[in-house]
């Protein structure tokens, strides 16, 4: 078997592996350099070392007017393996949970995505229904993907897709609220109290999408008509007594 093989079957993308090869046979080097090495494009291979970079599997040296690419020590792959092991036992209960749930005329599904290039990939697809409801953490997703909020307020704006964002009173959240233009098909709202969402959640086309960032990027996507149905019930509860987006930018931060 190739090594670039173990590695995908490990937890690596295609491309991850082979930019992560051509490091570990080059030592320090330039993305021109490595491009080449590893067959892909000079600009896609910018992304992937940014995506390993975030996998703690390379890092940054910089060298003049330039940086060197440097490979990581392989025993983090174990690592994460460690740690995706460990995600999907606490996780396991409720999936058998979903997979028993023999009661429905349909099944729930469950569909997990992880690295840069997946968890965008959902992002895309809820980006493409037409009614869409998160309650969630700007922070995370505005650091890895901050196109995403402005395409999505744009699609709104021009009246292709109703978006409701329930966010909280921490500084980050103000301040990006303040950068979205508002109509009747974006509205934003702020849940009273202490606390803060670790996450960011989704409910859209009958699905609930969760996304992790810390420790690795990964979401869950579960398409569960009781559990889109619960959960919406949920959100119109927060969204009812959470504090419009006209009063709550003249609410002064606790």
């Amino acid at each position: 078997m190739e090594l670039s093989e173990v590695l995908t079957k490990i937890g690596l993308n295609e491309k991850e592996a082979k930019v992560y090869l051509a490091l570990l046979e080059l030592g320090p080097a330039t993305a021109y350099r490595i491009a080449p090495k590893a067959g892909i494009k000079r600009s896609i291979a910018y992304v992937v070392l940014e995506s390993l970079q975030a996998r703690g599997l390379v890092s940054v040296v910089p060298q003049g007017e330039r940086k060197l690419f440097v490979a990581g020590d392989p025993g983090k792959l174990l690592g994460e393996l460690e740690q995706r092991k460990e995600l999907y036992k606490r996780f396991l209960p409720n999936l058998e949970a979903l997979y028993a749930d023999s009661s429905r005329k349909e099944k729930p599904q469950v569909q997990f995505f992880e690295g840069r290039e997946a968890v965008y990939s959902l992002y895309e697809k809820i980006y493409e229904s037409k009614d869409v409801a998160f309650f969630s953490t700007i922070r995370d997703i505005l650091s890895l993907f901050p196109d995403f909020p402005k395409k999505l307020n744009e699609k709104a704006l021009e009246g292709r897709v109703k978006v409701r964002e329930l966010l909280t009173f921490g500084p980050s959240d103000l301040a990006y609220a303040k950068t979205m233009r508002h109509n009747v098909f974006f509205q934003q709202r702020f849940a009273e109290g202490i606390g803060e969402f670790f996450t960011d959640n989704c409910l859209f086309d009958g699905q609930v999408a969760f996304f992790a960032f810390d420790p690795f990027l990964y979401a869950v996507l579960v398409r569960s008509d009781g559990v889109y149905k619960s959960l919406k019930t949920l959100y119109e509860f927060a969204w009812t007594s959470a504090v419009p987006y006209d009063e709550a930018i003249k609410k002064p931060l606790s």
